[in-house]
């Protein structure tokens, strides 16, 4: 993976997996600029580093763009979106509004300015509920919530501006990405909101049985995944899955927080909500392994024993 003195532009740069993404790029050499509205991240997750420039702003705001763009850029990484399935069925417009609108928006100013690779980061979430539990990229999606739609069609829409505007992209579908820099909070991931209740004490409450699984996936890896995706040849115009190719238990990841963090909290049961369709589910990783290289190196149990470490800090 060459970037030495690469110039590259970080959508949601800020973010648990953008932040992530932002320093392994800047210790490969690249040259950085970050763009981030700040509204679903910690200030200070990224310090004032060399060869790193940070803008806040929205991926919808024209005039942003393009004094950004004013720059050119080798490589764009879109990371930025609404996050996630929950607050999308609260607000499915603002979804459509950031997420789509912004996107397009993305996608014109980087095919504008001859950007050489445009990488898309997706969700898992748009395969849906189906049949089978190992997702491959030509399963049909079906996505059952705004959010899952709104990843989708951004899909869409970067193979729409490759055959408009012959600009190269990979999407990249990621699965349940975990590790630090994820905050807790209302409508965050499950493994921050169970390690921040862990550390108090307090109940980690499973919506459902327990049973339920998702392919949980350490965020080294998923950057690894996605800066292949953004510089092997191999993905141009390419979609494909990062995960780990396995399936874990919700009620073993509570049991794993529980233990690394030495607490008393009990684990609590309650109804599934609505929008929670899924029951089960994997990526089959194949096509990245061939193509990209991929290769996930963090079990579950190592990655939540450093992600409770990182949140003890």
């Amino acid at each position: 993976m060459t970037l030495l003195k690469k110039r590259v532009l970080v959508t949601g740069g800020n973010g648990a997996v953008g932040c992530n993404l932002v320093m392994r790029l800047l210790k490969l050499d690249a040259k950085v600029t970050v763009l981030d509205d700040f509204s679903q991240s910690t200030k200070g997750n990224l310090k004032n580093y060399k060869n790193l420039r940070i803008i806040k702003g929205d991926i919808t705001n024209s005039k942003i763009l393009q004094k950004i763009f004013s720059k050119k850029f080798d490589i764009v990484f879109h990371l930025a979106a609404r996050f996630a399935n929950e607050m999308s069925v609260h607000d499915p417009l603002e979804d459509l509004r950031v997420n789509v609108e912004g996107t397009l928006k993305i996608l014109l100013e980087s095919a504008k300015h001859d950007v050489k690779r445009f990488v898309y980061t997706s969700s898992s979430s748009l395969y849906g509920q189906s049949n089978f539990v190992t997702k491959k990229e030509n399963s049909f999606p079906k996505p059952s919530t705004p959010y899952a739609a709104s990843k989708l069609s951004g899909e869409f829409y970067c193979n729409a501006i490759h055959e408009s505007y012959s600009m190269d992209y990979t999407i990249v579908r990621l699965s349940n990405s975990y590790g630090p820099y994820d905050p807790s909070g209302k409508f965050r991931n499950v493994i921050p909101n169970f390690i921040k209740a862990a550390l108090s004490n307090k109940n980690l409450i499973i919506t459902g049985t327990g049973n339920e699984t998702r392919d949980f996936t350490y965020v080294d890896d998923v950057v690894n995944g996605i800066i292949l995706a953004g510089t092997k040849s191999n993905g141009k115009n390419e979609v494909f899955n990062l995960g780990t190719g396995k399936e874990t238990k919700i009620s073993l990841i509570a049991k794993q927080i529980i233990k690394h963090t030495n607490s008393n909290s009990k684990i609590i049961f309650s109804p599934r909500r609505s929008f929670d369709h899924i029951i089960r589910r994997k990526m089959d990783i194949l096509k990245a392994k061939k193509l990209l290289g991929y290769e996930p190196k963090t079990s579950i149990s190592d990655g939540i024993k450093m992600t409770c470490d990182w949140a003890k800090q």
